[in-house]
This record gives C-alpha cells, sequence and structure tokens, in this order.
C-alpha cells in the first residue's frame, strides 16, 4: 500500500473516528491521523502501522482487538458530561439508565452490558478497517 491509498483511507473516514485509537503497535494505541502522520514521515512504525492497515489488522497481538475497542470506549465515554444519561437498556420491567462513568465501570466489570457495548465497538473497528 502506497502513501497514496493510506491518505485515501484516511479521507474516507468519518471525522469522529480519525482521532480515536484504532491500531496497536507493541502495546501502544495509534489513530488514523497519528498512522497517517507516519506513514508520511517514513518512519519504521508508519511501516508498521501501514502494515496492519494493508492487512485490515488492528495489532500484532491476538488481544489488540479487544484491548483497542476497550480503549476507544473509555476515550470516547471520557469526552461525555459525566453525569448525564447516554444509554438506557431495557432490564425486565423497569429501564436502567447509565451515565458514561457507570458504562465504563460495565465495561471494566466485564458484565453483560459491558460486553454488549465492546462487541458492538469491535464491529464499528472491523467496518472501519474495510474501509477503501
Amino acid at each position: 500500500m502506497t502513501l497514496e491509498l493510506v491518505e485515501a483511507w484516511f479521507n474516507k473516514l468519518p471525522d469522529a473516528e480519525k482521532d480515536l485509537p484504532l491500531l496497536m503497535v507493541e502495546r501502544v494505541a495509534y489513530t488514523p491521523r497519528q498512522t497517517l502522520e507516519q506513514v508520511r514521515k517514513g518512519t519504521s512504525l508508519g511501516k508498521a502501522l501501514q502494515s496492519l492497515v494493508e492487512q485490515g489488522r488492528f495489532g500484532t497481538l491476538a488481544t489488540d482487538e479487544l484491548n483497542l475497542a476497550k480503549i476507544r470506549l473509555r476515550e470516547f465515554l471520557s469526552r461525555q458530561p459525566r453525569d448525564r444519561p447516554i444509554m438506557v437498556e431495557l432490564q425486565g420491567i423497569s429501564p436502567k439508565t447509565y451515565t458514561p462513568l457507570e458504562l465504563i465501570a460495565e465495561i471494566d466489570a466485564n458484565t453483560p452490558t459491558g460486553q454488549r457495548w465492546v462487541k458492538a465497538e469491535m464491529e464499528q473497528m472491523q467496518a472501519l478497517m474495510r474501509v477503501r
């Protein structure tokens, strides 16, 4: 993949996704914007990131996709107003609302609600890697 193809991939991503981590090299997360910068500079990190984009992979370790999904969710949720509910989940008869901090706790505790959020985020990440 050439620099031009990495630029084209970056330019097709939604603006909201360009500064959220999407790739991981040696347990360090990088955003699409950081990836493009490193590829433009021609660094060895840029080559590693470019290779991940080419292969449609998130990182070099099998656990990188899961770790990135959790990192992305924490970052996204931490940008939201802390005390304002952002999600309602139906649980039996009464709905349950969650603030961003409560959702982060659900994700960290690996509850069924947290697992659903992580799974949905992984699906979003996979869609972003398929953008060409």
